[in-house]
């Protein structure tokens, strides 16, 4: 002992070791982060290319400030998280190819969920019913929150841009499986309407004819919405829109009472 006062030992703590699952899960977070953002800030340019645009050195710097901001409000003491490496990134995608075509299915199983939960907006059609609301209403409502998230969304327009250039296969299996996701849970939430209305599909149309038909009049309506906000005022109520009542005309044009009048 040189009698020099003793400072505290610093205590620190070895993080686990993160997994390649892990790392995966961290990267494709960042990079959907980096695609928000960029879309909206630098416009069509990006969108046009925007995979093209997400390099794996931006992604594992972004996946890193996350990780540590994540560790942050969770208000542990703790050494620092480790960095995500570029090295870890080539470790999960060998190829600037192989991440763009995970980050595209990663996008797609995003887009596929619906936002409250199909549960919920069952429950709210059943509750509409019982109020007595009339079935118009219930429809113009839950579309016109559908499309206007939509139109909203940044990474919905990255999306778009590949639906009208699907060339690539691992592009086109990507938003086939997006589509086939999202039909499935749409499926039901049409189902849980129809039933809480008493109505069935109107022969020949089945429930899939419904949710395609519907689906096609908001990603429609989303696309003239970008070209010109004002032309799809509806002159019977300018707070609602022409996609919304138009899905309205949809859903009662496709459908019938379920049981015949006695």
């Amino acid at each position: 002992m040189d009698g020099s006062p003793s400072r505290p030992a610093a205590v620190r703590r070895r993080m686990p070791k993160r997994t390649k699952e892990q790392t995966r899960g961290l990267m494709l977070r960042a990079a959907v982060d980096l695609l928000r953002e960029r879309a909206l800030s630098q416009g069509d340019d990006v969108v046009s290319a925007a995979l093209a645009h997400v390099r794996v050195t931006d992604i594992a710097r972004r996946a890193t400030e996350l990780v540590r901001a994540d560790l942050g409000t969770a208000g542990e003491v703790r050494p620092e998280a480790a960095a995500i490496t570029t090295g870890a990134a080539y470790q999960v995608w060998p190829r600037q190819s192989d991440l763009q075509a995970d980050l595209l299915f990663h996008i797609a199983e995003l887009q596929a969920v619906l936002g409250p939960g199909v549960a919920e907006v069952v429950a709210r059609f059943r509750a509409a019913a019982a109020a007595g609301t009339a079935l118009e209403d219930v429809v113009v409502g839950a579309v016109e929150e559908i499309w206007r998230a939509y139109r909203d969304d940044p990474i919905f327009r990255v999306e778009l841009s590949f639906l009208v250039a699907a060339v690539d296969p691992r592009v086109r299996a990507a938003l086939a499986h997006r589509r086939e996701r999202f039909a499935a849970t749409a499926d039901e939430v049409w189902q849980g309407l129809l039933d809480a209305y008493g109505l069935r599909m109107r022969p020949p149309y089945r429930l899939r004819d419904l949710t395609t038909a519907v689906a096609a009049q908001v990603v429609g309506s989303v696309v003239l919405w970008w070209a010109d906000p004002e032309v799809l005022a509806d002159p019977f109520d300018g707070g609602r829109s022409l996609a919304s009542r138009g899905a309205a005309l949809l859903v009662t044009g496709l459908t019938e009472p379920a049981a015949a009048p006695g």
